[in-house]
């Protein structure tokens, strides 16, 4: 019995090391977040614009090293605009705009070695960051 609670505890312990291993998926910029394999991208609704952060183990990942495409779907239509680089790990649409009830699809490609990248995205009032 005291076997079985030890291991439970180690596995207990082993499965939470292991699922903030990869770093915090919480929103650093009043956004939402979305995991993708090891990355965490961040959608932050503006008024006049769309910025996606990434963060990769905590760490931002320049922005300059990713090339990026947002793809909004709303009332029946879609769009997709590609993602301009910006300071630090923010990528930018800028004049986009993401009405309620829209669905977002960004996608990321890692220009130096092609790895892809993919968040979802489901607007709603409070996604709006300020």
């Amino acid at each position: 019995m005291n076997k079985g609670r030890i291991f439970l505890g180690v596995a207990l312990s082993l499965a939470a090391t292991s699922l903030s291993a990869h770093g915090s998926d919480k929103p650093r910029h009043g956004g939402v977040t979305q995991v993708s394999g090891e990355m965490v991208i961040e959608l932050v609704r503006r008024a006049d614009s769309v910025d996606v952060y990434v963060v990769e183990e905590d760490q931002p990942v320049a922005a300059a090293g990713l090339d990026g495409r947002i793809t909004v779907a709303a009332a029946g239509a879609k769009q997709a605009v590609a993602l301009t680089s910006a300071d630090g790990n923010r990528l930018t649409a800028a004049g986009l705009a993401l009405p309620d009830g829209a669905k977002v699809v960004v996608a990321l490609t890692v220009k130096a070695t092609g790895a892809r990248a993919f968040g979802t995205f489901q607007i709603n009032q409070t996604a709006v960051a300020h």
